[in-house]
């Protein structure tokens, strides 16, 4: 007896939305914007190491390895982590965030030339309608801040990531406007970021085609389009998965839904959705993708790489997805 003829896949009943064997690359953000919450630990640097073998061991593509212009502390651990990247010879890209400002990114600088590999930086800027009323900005100051951030890092042989804050609720002529002058500037990666939370799924391919279509496309540049976003209203799979489908070359994730307020997208639940191509997985499938044991991430006191392990334990060398129809 067939499968089919004891289930029906409704799954498969339509055309998919993301064909058979699309590739997606998985930006870890565990050790930067998985932290930002009052109620998780902050690990040591000898537990952070150990998070990111474990990344590597899953296969993931790249991780953020955290914001060094907040800090001295900030700083120490960004190059141990970068180091241990470099010595190790490890797969996974190395990340920074920073504020579109000199004073962050000129750390990333000293660090990748300190340590000898490139270090992407992850320019970040708030641009809604809602952010400009608060700080009184306008977008033509919008626009000298992007150019002026990502000519910084370009100029230092850094690969540039733009970000803006709060992507979903910000109208197009700015979205346009502010994305089209970083690529120019020389960005080749953007990131397209629900950062409370608001989207619905077809709010999420709606921002994606319009980048797509309006800022990529023309540019006539190879730039990698990102999906960043958060779980205040529960959608953030479901989001990621149809910014996928609108063309999204790479999804931000963070173990067990980490980060501020209810947190970001869950990396076990991204990984859970991806299929391995070259690989059987190793162990007990449930045991890689949650080990919870029914405590809650937040409120537990414990380290955060306890809880990364409970998500991975084999090894991933091509992830595509499955098929995704609506």
């Amino acid at each position: 007896m067939q499968q089919s003829d004891w289930v029906y896949d409704w799954n498969l009943a339509s055309p998919a939305l993301i064909p058979a064997g699309t590739r997606v690359l998985l930006n870890d953000e565990t050790l930067r914007d998985g932290l930002q919450n009052p109620s998780v630990y902050d690990p040591g640097i000898g537990e952070k190491i150990r998070i990111l073998h474990l990344m590597e061991s899953l296969g993931i593509d790249s991780v953020n390895i955290g914001l060094p212009g907040a800090g001295a502390r900030a700083v120490e651990h960004v190059e141990a982590l970068a180091r241990e990247i470099a010595t190790n010879r490890m797969k996974i890209r190395p990340n920074c965030a920073a504020r579109t400002l000199e004073n962050d990114i000129l750390p990333i600088v000293e660090i990748s030339q300190r340590v000898g590999i490139a270090i992407e930086a992850a320019t970040f800027l708030g641009l809604s309608p809602i952010r400009r009323l608060v700080e009184d900005w306008t977008v033509d100051h919008l626009e000298r801040t992007t150019e002026n951030a990502v000519n910084f890092a370009v100029s230092h042989n850094l690969p540039s990531m733009y970000v803006t804050e709060d992507t979903v609720r910000t109208d197009r002529e700015t979205v346009k406007r502010l994305y089209s002058a970083a690529i120019r500037s020389g960005a080749r990666a953007i990131v397209l970021c629900d950062t409370v939370g608001h989207a619905t799924p077809q709010g999420a391919y709606n921002l994606v085609k319009f980048v797509m279509d309006e800022v990529v496309k023309p540019s006539g540049e190879q730039i990698r389009v990102d999906w960043h976003g958060h779980c205040d209203r529960g959608l953030a799979i479901a989001n990621s998965l149809w910014a996928v489908a609108a063309g999204v070359h790479q999804v931000h994730a963070a173990a067990n839904s980490l980060g501020e307020r209810v947190g970001n997208t869950p990396m076990e639940l991204m990984l859970g959705h991806a299929h391995d191509d070259t690989a059987e997985l190793s162990g007990d499938r449930q045991r890689c993708v949650s080990n919870r044991d029914g405590r809650s991430c937040r409120s537990h006191r414990e380290s955060v790489s306890q809880r990364k392990h409970g998500i991975g334990e084999h090894r991933v060398q091509r992830r595509s997805f499955a098929p995704f129809r609506t």
